[in-house]
């Protein structure tokens, strides 16, 4: 009896890792959001999530439902840290009469 030819298998590279910020956005945004909720210096976690956030938007490959979210999130914390940060300098007397 003679056994079957068996087919030649060659092993495959190993994917290549992409890039991931979908989970960061989200994970600055929201820790952002919670700081700007009392004080008006976390703006730059803000920044850092909207850019991540559309970064993630412009990839295929990363959800669009997360990197959604980042950018809502991540909006609305620059919304309170600016009303933070202008309620301030009212109070400081540096704008407004």
């Amino acid at each position: 009896m003679t056994e079957p030819a068996r087919p030649r298998v060659e092993w495959a590279p190993e994917p290549e890792v992409l890039p991931r910020s979908g989970g960061w956005a989200l994970a600055l945004a929201v820790v952002g959001l919670a700081l700007s909720l009392l004080v008006g210096w976390a703006f730059p976690l803000g920044i850092a999530a909207v850019v991540l956030a559309v970064l993630s938007l412009r990839r295929p490959w990363e959800s669009r439902l997360v990197g959604g979210w980042a950018l809502a999130l991540g909006a609305l914390s620059l919304v309170y840290s600016a009303g933070w940060l202008t309620w301030g300098a009212f109070r400081a007397g540096l704008i407004g009469g």
